[in-house]
């Protein structure tokens, strides 16, 4: 029967937060690269542990999307790490399952609008990026961490080190650096925010020199001296203060 045709088995549901966030294009690609990659998972079918491969034809036929326009909603979904693409090829895909729930279940308004900010960034064409901000870019994708908020502060981090014209950074030292954050602050979100934020308007490449930093700023605040309710000195309150 032509009903048929609208049958919800028929019908791709696409979340309608997915939509907000990524913009309609994209999400309905989104959700099918969900229901492919799902699909691989089942059937044993992941390639390199946790990739999937994509036929770009088939999902033309599907979403009416051509293989130039599913590029583009690959590279809105890799800046914001969502997306990863194998080096060796093009059409084999890794999605961040828990970085995109994160993003799914936020609720800050700037986050959100700070992810369609990343999507919205381009390069004109015809200009090549220097090697250093290609390994900025490379440097800045190998970040492993579930988190957007505080994988954007990793991102920012990173830019923080290179605004030293000296500055450099490898994947190790990296990799190093949330290892400590990690250790240090156990879990504690808004603690590895402001040790972050500290590494990178002071530029550190090491993580251990802005955690030294920001227990220095504690141990002021708790050492420094009370203030008291008393709005007025008299002038026997100042005979006793020694300077």
């Amino acid at each position: 029967m032509l009903l048929d045709i609208f049958d919800v088995d028929n019908s791709i549901a696409v979340n309608y937060k997915t939509i907000n966030i990524f913009g309609l294009p994209t999400a309905v690609y989104l959700t099918e690269l969900l229901a492919i990659y799902k699909k691989a998972k089942r059937k044993n079918k992941l390639v390199y542990d946790s990739y999937f491969k994509v036929d770009r034809r088939y999902i033309t036929s599907l979403l009416s999307l051509t293989s130039e326009e599913q590029l583009i909603c690959d590279a809105n979904l890799i800046k914001t790490s969502v997306l990863k693409k194998h080096p060796d090829d093009p059409d084999v895909l890794q999605i961040d399952v828990k970085l995109y729930m994160s993003l799914m279940a936020s609720e800050d308004v700037k986050l959100i609008e700070d992810v369609r900010k990343q999507m919205k960034v381009s390069r004109p064409k015809g200009v090549k990026q220097s090697q250093r901000q290609q390994w900025i870019n490379v440097l800045k994708n190998s970040i492993n961490c579930s988190n957007y908020e505080l994988l954007t502060a990793l991102r920012n981090w990173v830019d923080g080190v290179y605004s030293n014209p000296k500055g450099f950074l490898s994947k190790t030292s990296i990799k190093v650096f949330q290892d400590t954050l990690n250790e240090y602050t156990k879990g504690d979100l808004d603690l590895a925010l402001r040790i972050v934020q500290i590494a990178t308007v002071q530029g550190y490449r090491d993580c251990q020199w802005a955690i030294n930093v920001y227990e220095r700023d504690v141990k002021n605040k708790t050492t420094g001296v009370r203030v008291t309710e008393q709005s007025t000195a008299t002038k026997s309150d100042l005979s006793d203060v020694v300077f």
